[in-house]
């Protein structure tokens, strides 16, 4: 009698963690977002390349972004460069679930 229990217990727990599973997946469009730390590694790479960054800093929280009728989660950070005798400051947006840098631009 006990084991016939058990096994209906552990079936329920396989079954609980598996609608968890599939909520989550549907919940993020079947795709996973990236930690702000992953994100911000892929930007801090993919500016070195044409930028002498000396800083950066991101959101911690994916924002909702909505361009012409496009809706996607994006973090929001900035980075600091060195130029010429000054610092320059850059914001940016990149895709949450790629780190794919979308916008980089100067503060005035």
């Amino acid at each position: 009698m006990k084991s016939g229990l058990y096994a209906v217990i552990l079936t329920a727990g396989i079954a609980g963690f598996s609608a968890g599973v599939a909520v989550e997946k549907f919940k993020n469009g079947g795709h996973r977002l990236l930690s702000s730390e992953k994100v911000l590694h892929l930007v801090r790479k993919a500016a070195k390349e044409s930028l002498s960054v000396d800083g950066a800093w991101i959101y911690l929280s994916p924002q909702t972004l909505t361009r012409d009728a496009l809706t996607s989660r994006v973090y929001r950070g900035g980075l600091t460069v060195a130029e010429e005798k000054t610092v320059g400051h850059y914001d940016f947006l990149a895709d949450a679930h790629t780190g794919t840098l979308l916008e980089l631009k100067k503060q005035n």
